[in-house]
């Protein structure tokens, strides 16, 4: 980070009412707990307000509406929403970090004489792109990415480093494929056959919408016929499995390694936990909530927050898993019962 003074940065906050020396300079971000005092802080979650008294950070952004112990020699900066204005920050570092590349095309790059480049665009080194692709304005191709035959990437989008964009799929407006992304790879088709597995084509496409972000290393499939989407403005997490003709709305959240088999319907605000498993042809509703590691095998109402494999409605599962822990006592004291009744039992099939 480079240097700024408080004074510097107040000037991108929303609103601040500040307490303490705002002459200070700032030359970092570290946690509440790790902080010194040349670093900004901020309390993001009300579990670490216990650390906000004894950190050692030259400024820390708080809630308007935080009342506990300030320390005396931090310049206090309040505003309504801590986290949002520390991203703010961060991302006059990130542009200083990743400035953006000056519009460009590498030497080393291959571009076929049928594809359309729009001015305004950066491709970087070991580039491919293919037959009548089309690349839009101030679009940002980084090494060694694959633009495949008719796929379209739309204005400011932007494909980090060994990232695949297949034949005939789309980009959206400023979407990101972070490294390692793959869009377009064939769906997971097949028909038994004379006891031999036979591919079945796949030959739909990917549209991904404006504004959504493609974690590292995520594969999203095309679709068997027509077109795997996901929706405008949804963040998907790296590591992530979406199969052919899946549809996702707008605003859903997926974290790390959800896994979604074919032909679902993911809602608009929808959130997916990380490991969550969703079988095929199923819906899940807008804003339905499902908890890490949750086995999906049927529709989910809209706004629902279930959990657990099999899933049920969030506070249902955390009253099985109290109930869990019980069983091994509950089976003692009916074992004890038989015993004194002369019971002959049988458990799990044997005597």
């Amino acid at each position: 980070m480079h240097q700024y003074t408080v004074n510097d940065i107040l000037e991108i906050f929303d609103k601040p009412t500040v307490e303490g020396d705002t002459s200070k300079t700032l030359s970092s971000i570290a946690s509440l707990e790790s902080a010194t005092e040349h670093d900004l802080s901020f309390l993001g979650n009300k579990k670490y307000a216990h650390l906000v008294p004894t950190s050692n950070a030259g400024a820390i952004l708080l809630p308007r509406d935080y009342a506990g112990e300030c320390p005396p020699a931090a310049a206090i900066i309040r505003v309504d929403n801590p986290s949002f204005e520390l991203a703010k920050v961060c991302a006059i570092i990130e542009k200083a970090l990743w400035p953006d590349p000056k519009p460009s095309i590498h030497p080393s790059a291959v571009i076929d004489p049928e594809a359309e480049v729009e001015e305004g665009v950066y491709i970087g080194p070991n580039v491919v792109v293919c037959r009548k692709a089309r690349i839009a304005r101030g679009a940002k191709l980084m090494a060694n990415n694959y633009v495949g035959a008719s796929a379209q990437i739309d204005e400011n989008a932007i494909m980090m480093p060994n990232s695949v964009l297949m034949d005939y799929c789309k980009l959206g407006k400023r979407s990101r494929l972070q490294p390692g992304a793959v869009v377009g790879s064939d769906g997971y088709g097949y028909q038994l056959i004379d006891g031999e597995h036979k591919k079945i084509p796949q030959v739909g496409i990917v549209v991904i919408e404006d504004d959504v972000d493609i974690g590292a290393n995520t594969c999203i499939d095309r679709a068997r016929f027509d077109k795997t989407v996901v929706g405008r403005g949804t963040k998907v997490d790296n590591l992530v499995q979406i199969a052919h003709n899946v549809q996702i709305g707008s605003c859903a959240l997926l974290v790390s390694q959800v896994g979604i088999s074919g032909s679902t319907k993911i809602g608009n605000y929808a959130v997916l936990g990380g490991q969550v498993g969703v079988a095929g042809h199923l819906k899940i509703g807008d804003g339905a909530m499902i908890g890490g590691q949750s086995g999906i095998n049927g529709d989910v109402a809209p706004k629902e927050f279930i959990r657990g494999t099999p899933a049920y409605p969030y506070l249902k599962a955390h009253k099985l898993d109290i109930l869990k822990e019980k069983l091994p006592e509950l089976f003692s004291r009916v074992k004890d019962i038989e015993e004194k009744l002369g019971i002959e039992k049988k458990v799990f099939g044997k005597h």
